[in-house]
């Protein structure tokens, strides 16, 4: 009796709508997150009297659930109601967002923006959506327009440091994204974003600076170790590169091609041959051609006196390089085929190198002196130093032991008739 009265009282007391009171019916039910009775209650009234905002609240109910397909449908009914209602337009757009249907929402974002110029929330929204389309040009507009009146918004200026990368304004995008993490040091990614612009700007300090400022925030993470051994290896720093890979794994990183490559290239040039022949190894397993695996171990073995380990490399390595590399591996395979007194071979190989990169003048003065060495007739090597001489000019690196070889050459010959 009691229930029925208090209805009664708030169907007929003045001011007190039923409406309004199943409105908030529904407004409690979705803050407690009972969706389910809340689209219950929002089609029982929806059949007596739909509104745009019965739409609007249950396009939010099936947001909540995640159900975006069924919110558009929401949406989409309560902007045919109420096409000017920013709220709606900037919800319809946000779930054709998550759906990826980016062109679809671009429209509605456009005209919640235009209705509401001062929601920055909306216009944020807008310049996401132009990053996903890779229209990259309005998204930075949009973000730069937000900066000028929000410079605070530490999320938003992230997204502005990254449309002026792509929109090629480097400077700007360095000081975004410097000014993000001065806001925010534990932002992540934002240190590779802004390590990957100063590659672009060739600014090695920066990046090793950066990459170090990540690991004091981050200590033992992966992913920076990865990087900046990365670095060290392209910039030839080896000695610190292996270090890095090594804290890498240590740190439980994955045991990925590229880094085990250049992990054992890096173990190569620091001396440690045997854990270079055992990375390697590893790599030639997964990729049986790669030029460079095949390069670097047949040099790892010569390093250890295993020539003929070596030399089986070195001609793998060969069948499988591209032209840039030939010259490079004739050269050594001549030097392995050499250390073996395999001479012809050797000269052989080195001939190949000079023919395919003439501008290696070192090559030419191996030959001269592997032919002094096995023939018992001078002449080819006495041809060869001279050779090496023209070629070399003032930058060769052996012209004084190549000129005393000629004096001596041109004796021993003299004495011979």
């Amino acid at each position: 009796m009691k229930t029925i009265l208090t209805i009664f009282l708030l169907v007929l007391l003045p001011g007190i709508s039923p409406g309004l009171y199943a409105q908030d019916k529904i407004d409690l039910l979705m803050l407690n997150k009972k969706y389910q009775e809340a689209l219950i209650e929002i089609d029982r009234q929806i059949e007596m009297n739909p509104g745009a905002d019965l739409y609007y609240k249950k396009g939010m109910v099936f947001n909540n659930l995640q159900n975006y397909q069924e919110a558009v449908k929401c949406f989409l009914e309560a902007v045919s109601l109420q096409p000017d209602n920013h709220s709606i337009l900037s919800e319809l757009a946000e779930s054709l967002s998550v759906l990826g249907n980016f062109h679809e929402a671009l429209g509605y974002f456009q005209k919640a923006s235009e209705l509401q110029p001062l929601d920055l929330s909306v216009s944020a929204k807008l310049g996401r959506n132009y990053i996903s389309l890779k229209d990259f040009k309005s998204a930075y507009a949009c973000f730069s327009d937000i900066y000028k009146r929000d410079s605070t918004n530490v999320f938003w200026n992230r997204q502005f440091a990254f449309c002026a990368f792509k929109t090629g304004k480097k400077s700007e995008a360095i000081r975004l994204y410097e000014k993000a993490l001065l806001q925010n040091p534990r932002d992540y990614s934002s240190y590779f974003n802004l390590v990957h612009i100063y590659d672009k700007e060739k600014e090695p300090v920066k990046i090793f600076n950066t990459l170090t400022r990540g690991l004091n925030c981050f200590p033992g993470d992966a992913d920076f170790y990865a990087e900046r051994a990365k670095f060290m290896f392209e910039t030839k720093v080896y000695e610190k590169a292996k270090s890095d890979y090594e804290n890498y794994f240590a740190a439980k990183g994955d045991s990925l091609y590229p880094v085990l490559m250049n992990y054992g290239i890096s173990s190569y040039f620091t001396g440690d041959e045997n854990k270079a022949i055992s990375m390697l190894e590893i790599c030639l397993s997964r990729v049986a051609n790669d030029p460079y695996v095949l390069f670097y171990l047949s040099l790892s073995h010569k390093k250890r006196n295993d020539f003929e380990i070596s030399e089986a490399y070195m001609n793998a390595a060969i069948e499988a390089a591209t032209p840039a590399y030939l010259p490079e591996m004739y050269h050594h395979l001549g030097q392995i085929l050499g250390q073996q007194r395999k001479f012809q071979e050797s000269i052989a190989a080195l001939r190949k190198a000079n023919e395919l990169d003439p501008t290696n003048a070192e090559v030419l003065f191996e030959i001269a002196t592997t032919y002094e060495e096995f023939s018992p007739n001078k002449t080819m090597a006495l041809n060869y130093y001279r050779i090496y001489l023209k070629e070399a000019g003032e930058k060769g690196r052996n012209i004084d032991y190549a000129l005393t070889r000629i004096n001596r050459i041109k004796e021993d010959l003299f004495f011979e008739e």
